[in-house]
């Protein structure tokens, strides 16, 4: 999978040398910015938000085939979705972490190249194991999976960070572009599990719509990989990327000229721009954190009141409406009104208070009709409840996510507004994955 490489890259300005600096400290002005001509950027941005999240939405939705393969092994069959969103978030929380300081020692290009490329292999071989049967060997095939989710998802942490570093700098927009991406990602899932299982002759046999729902993820990641290599080459990025150097090169010029030296000004000051965006940061993690805390290890579970009819809607249909479909059209809904209405600033309490209000979530969830029953107290006793109380979770997810995500870059001085986009995105996953962790004490 190649990439052109971008002469506007950010790594440019090592190379800038000693008797070179005068000349920039003249240049203190640029042209007009260009316009996003078509909202070719944004698109493009929006689709690489897809592909961002699209292992971890392909990998949760699958239910009902992981159930089919792993119908041999209760314990596996039980916790596999806590294995994978714990599998998941980790690794990306461990890449995002790396990536925080690979923002000016390797190349963009690089980075997504190299992430997009794993990405693929890693989805290629899981569409190869749908129909390879896997009955005598389970808890090999269970090893497997995991660490294609591992694998996949360290790559992902390194694909977002520098997605979401990119976007800070080039406008808070274009971050909000990322999460509706991210949001579409996840009803993108939902639908191609719903056709692929409406459009299989023999619903017992869970591999056919498998095999064509994990071959649509791989042609997903293709294009991807193709929009990304047509960004650089739009006069707009162009622009964005050359103020980005130009700041650099015009820093470095100001050190050399007060101090006649250049060392050190590559240095990030990491404690200052996090100081900055730590009540935005806390927040961003409180939401997510609380999102995958439920779903999908516990919203997934809840079934409908008239399961025992012979209603497709109410028997395998129900999880993938009600959890996966509404929870991701509410949060595309969230995140989209994020770009449009901003009900509260980017400083001060609020934003940082309603995202923990979002805790009470969790009693509300637990009180709905679960196989197993209710682990507190069963109030709510129609199907349309898991709906609502899903529709209001999922839109506040999408919308203070993106909230926080926007509004975190704005809050630093132009220069690092990349690094503090990276620092955000760490902050996000940090928080879905002790979202993971909190899922396992549910017990549902």
């Amino acid at each position: 999978m190649a990439f052109e490489r971008s002469g506007y890259e950010d790594e440019s300005y090592n190379e800038t040398k000693d008797d070179d600096l005068s000349p920039i400290l003249q240049k203190d002005t640029i042209e007009v910015e260009p316009p996003d001509r078509f909202s070719f950027i944004y698109i493009i941005f929006v689709i690489q938000g897809i592909g961002m999240l699209l292992p971890w939405n392909f990998f949760i939705t699958a239910t009902e085939y992981f159930n089919y393969k792993f119908d041999d092994n209760d314990s596996i069959k039980r916790n596999f979705e806590k294995a994978f969103a714990l599998g998941s978030m980790l690794p990306s929380l461990i890449s995002l972490t790396f990536n925080i300081f690979l923002t000016r020692r390797l190349s963009r290009t690089c980075r997504i190249s190299s992430c997009l490329s794993v990405m693929f292999s890693m989805f290629l071989i899981t569409t190869i194991l749908v129909k390879i049967n896997t009955t005598k060997w389970t808890e090999s095939f269970f090893a497997v999976t995991i660490i294609c989710v591992v694998v996949m998802n360290l790559a992902a942490g390194i694909y977002q960070g520098t997605l979401f570093g990119l976007a800070g700098l080039t406008g808070f927009k274009y971050t909000q572009a990322i999460m509706t991406g991210q949001g579409v990602a996840g009803i993108f899932a939902a639908t191609t599990d719903l056709v692929f299982k409406l459009a299989n002759p023999n619903p017992v046999d869970k591999t056919s719509s498998a095999l064509g729902y994990f071959v649509t993820a791989s042609v997903v990641i293709l294009i991807t990989a193709v929009t990304y290599s047509v960004l650089f080459k739009l006069p707009k990025m162009k622009f964005h990327l050359s103020c980005s150097n130009l700041r650099v090169k015009n820093e470095i010029a100001s050190e050399y000229s007060i101090n006649g030296t250049s060392h050190g000004i590559n240095e990030i000051p990491y404690w200052i721009i996090f100081k900055q965006i730590l009540p935005l940061a806390i927040s961003v993690s409180v939401v997510f954190c609380v999102t995958l805390s439920l779903f999908p290890a516990v919203v997934s579970r809840i079934v409908s009141v008239d399961k025992s009819k012979t209603s497709r809607f109410t028997n395998d249909l129900f999880s993938t409406f009600v959890c996966f479909f509404i929870f991701n059209c509410g949060d595309l809904a969230g995140r989209i009104a994020a770009g449009s209405y901003q009900i509260v600033a980017e400083r001060g309490p609020w934003l940082p208070i309603l995202c923990f209000s979002r805790i009470l979530f969790i009693p509300l969830f637990l009180m709905c009709h679960f196989e197993n029953g209710s682990p507190l107290t069963y109030i709510f006793k129609n199907d349309y409840w898991p709906i609502i109380i899903n529709s209001l979770f999922a839109l506040s997810n999408g919308y203070l996510g993106s909230l926080c995500m926007m509004f975190g870059p704005k809050l630093v001085s132009a220069e690092y507004s990349e690094t503090a986009g990276t620092m955000m995105s760490f902050f996000l996953t940090a928080g879905l994955t002790a979202g993971a962790c909190l899922s396992f004490a549910y017990n549902v």
